[in-house]
Order: C-alpha cells, then sequence, then structure tokens
C-alpha cells in the first residue's frame, strides 16, 4: 500500500490527492465487487429455479417446523406429504388432490405489477 510505504519514509508526508485517489480507487472496487455478487447470485438462483421446475415431480409447498421441515410433494397425478430432518426423509402420508389448496405463486412481483397497471386507468383505481 502507497499511505504505509509513505508513512514509514519520515522525509515525506502522504499527500492529500494521493490518499483521495486511494479512497476512491477502494470504493470503486467495493461497488464491482458488490454488483458482481447480486449478479452472481441472480445466475445461480435462476439456475435453481429452474433445476427445480420438473415435468413429473413438484415442490408444492414446504413449512419449517423447528429443524424439521414439511413437505407437500406432487409427483405426476399424487401428492405426498414429506417430513425432512437430521435423520433423513420420511413420506408421512398420500394426499388427495381434493384436500389440497394449490395456488399459482410467482417467484417474481412482474405478474403483480402487470396486473396493478391494468388495473390503474388515468391514475385512478378501478375495481
Amino acid at each position: 500500500m502507497i499511505i504505509l510505504s509513505n508513512l514509514s519514509e519520515k522525509s515525506q508526508l502522504p499527500s492529500f490527492f494521493g490518499m483521495a485517489f486511494q479512497l476512491i480507487f477502494i470504493l470503486l472496487i467495493f461497488a464491482l465487487v458488490l454488483y458482481l455478487s447480486y449478479y452472481f447470485t441472480k445466475f445461480i438462483a435462476g439456475a435453481k429455479i429452474k433445476n427445480m421446475r420438473r415435468a413429473n415431480m413438484k415442490v408444492i409447498e414446504t413449512i419449517s417446523i423447528g429443524f424439521n421441515n414439511l413437505h407437500i410433494v406432487q409427483v405426476n397425478k399424487q401428492y405426498f406429504l414429506l417430513s425432512s430432518s437430521k435423520e433423513g426423509i420420511r413420506m408421512l402420508a398420500e394426499l388427495d388432490k381434493d384436500g389440497i389448496q394449490i395456488e399459482d405463486i410467482e417467484p417474481s412481483f412482474d405478474k403483480y405489477f402487470k396486473n396493478k397497471i391494468k388495473e390503474t386507468k388515468g391514475g385512478k383505481y378501478e375495481k
């Protein structure tokens, strides 16, 4: 680092412009790391969602209860209630389709905002 090397030499003090340049450079590197981590995280999440969407199997709903999780899983046209914990995964029951309420939940807000734009006309909310 330039600051440390300049401080070790007692004859020269670091200049204001040199220190300002170093501060701006460090802030730019920090912003670049934040930017890259944001887009890398979005990329990984998108790949994960694509892997979870299969034609024959879907996780309909998951709820966490302490260290255990309950999952409703659809395999073809059958529904199962599964429990997962540190000890493993167990099938608790086979469920009827009539007893399950399935809601189509989008992972993003795009659908929500598109509906709000359609509902709003001229700046006034219409029912």
